[in-house]
């Protein structure tokens, strides 16, 4: 090169290297290995049933990166940290959080803060912050005691309780009390059928509102529920401290949201918050039915907590270790869709505009790469507070980082420190099989026997 370039002029060498290092890594960069599965329905059905086995079986056979089909969409799966991090940070706003979501939740929980996007997504999440604040938290602390206080008063009279049915109960009952502003006892089955079809077709397979299908049922739970909302909105208790309350009182500003805004996101809260807390809860509890050693550690924990003060409960390093591991083993966002909105390379994939990416919390929290003996139970495992762990997403991350992660985890704590500080001993002889995906839930309910 240098014997032909011209008398006094100077090769940019710094250039050329840089258009090699350019060709190198074009080079490098390849399209993910494609499995079509079945020709009908591609890998939904497997999904649906068992998806940490099926990506583990697809992991064994083309490593952490490779594409599926689900709901007749091509979906590139992502199941390394690096990976992981990269998409939820998404430093560029390459990857659509609403346009990832809409084949699946869209319909019945259109825009749900998790299905916007970037300035839009920024401007509500700010407006929805102001709920979550310290002292609004222990005041939905506040609300909740008597409801707690009821459900220990009928464990206490109980020889028994099918676990999962009475998470469900008295998570719907919380709800009822913090989402449903001053509600008429009257409507309360209306309100929990149409609180629980519109959840149930986030699950549904058939992605068309087919009559006699779940998600018909969800969609029309969503007009009702809208119709609810929108009418509380207008006449609401400025006095209660309920979240409702809280969300209307604080978009009543100039610029603030409109009341049907503000219905479209409490109908996604009631799913973010329910089934939720309910599987980790579920999770939890059957563990300390079997763990006695843990169950009584709990117990002296919680004889130096206030259940309503955030900054004590903060201090619950063992609770919240309990709560870490079920969120571990079982996260309440398994897996998180997102859409290439222009072409881009995630390491060193090139990936298209238009397709869409997965990546996969629950597998990374079952890889034994990341974690020692990830099928067990072991809360123990996160005592050591100081310790961070790069494969564990349990609020999936970046700016959809659960909004309600906080008080998930005061609310969660509040269930346990009540639970053993009032009944001496539970057990159970039942395994707890849990369907981790879409949205975990047992396969079987299991009683939980209590020994007074």
């Amino acid at each position: 090169i240098s014997q032909k370039i011209p008398e006094g002029r100077k090769i940019n060498w710094d250039f050329c290297f840089s258009a090699l290092n350019f060709v190198i890594l074009k080079y490098m960069m390849t399209k993910p290995p494609l499995d079509k599965g079945n020709i009908l329905f591609g890998h939904s059905i497997k999904f649906n049933n068992n998806a940490l086995s099926l990506v583990r079986n697809l992991q064994k056979k083309y490593g952490d990166i490779f594409e599926i089909s689900i709901l007749h969409k091509r979906v590139t799966m992502f199941m390394t940290p690096s990976a992981t991090k990269h998409i939820f940070l998404d430093a560029e706003d390459n990857f659509s959080s609403k346009h990832g979501w809409e084949f699946s939740l869209g319909k019945t929980f259109e825009n749900g803060l998790m299905l916007r996007d970037f300035d839009d997504h920024r401007f509500h999440r700010g407006l929805l912050q102001d709920s979550f604040r310290r002292d609004a938290l222990a005041n939905y602390l506040q609300i909740v005691q008597p409801l707690l206080d009821t459900w220990i008063e009928e464990l206490q009279e109980s020889k028994s309780f099918n676990l999962y049915a009475t998470m469900k109960e008295l998570m719907f009952k919380i709800a009822l009390e913090l989402f449903f502003d001053e509600v008429d006892t009257s409507r309360q089955k209306e309100l929990e059928k149409l609180f629980t079809d519109a959840i149930k077709s986030a699950t549904s397979v058939v992605r068309l509102p087919l009559p006699f299908t779940k998600l018909r049922r969800g969609l029309k739970a969503r007009q009702s529920l809208l119709k609810y909302f929108e009418h509380k909105a207008e006449n609401i208790n400025t006095e209660s401290n309920t979240l409702f309350a809280e969300l209307v009182k604080t978009n009543k500003q100039d610029g603030g949201l409109s009341n049907y805004e503000i219905a479209e996101h409490m109908i996604f809260l009631l799913l973010a918050a329910h089934d939720t807390t309910t599987s980790t809860l579920t999770t939890a509890i059957h563990h300390l039915s079997t763990d006695k050693a843990f169950y009584e550690e709990l117990k002296e924990e919680a004889k130096e907590m206030s259940l309503t003060d955030t900054s004590d409960l903060k201090n619950g390093i063992k609770c919240e270790s309990l709560f870490s591991e079920t969120m571990r083993m079982y996260p309440p966002v398994p897996f998180s869709l997102r859409y290439v909105m222009r072409d881009t390379v995630v390491e060193n994939y090139e990936l298209d505009a238009g397709t869409y990416v997965a990546i996969g919390p629950l597998v990374l929290h079952n890889d034994e790469r990341y974690f020692t003996n990830p099928k067990q139970c072991d809360p123990r495992r996160f005592l050591n507070v100081d310790e961070t762990n790069e494969a564990y997403y349990p609020f999936s991350g970046g700016a959809h980082t659960c909004i309600g992660k906080f008080f998930a985890s005061y609310l969660f704590k509040n269930v346990i420190y009540k639970l053993v500080s009032n009944i001496e001993e539970i057990s159970s002889t039942e395994p707890l099989i849990i369907n981790p995906a879409p949205i975990p839930f047992p396969e079987k309910d299991v009683t939980i026997h209590i020994n007074h």
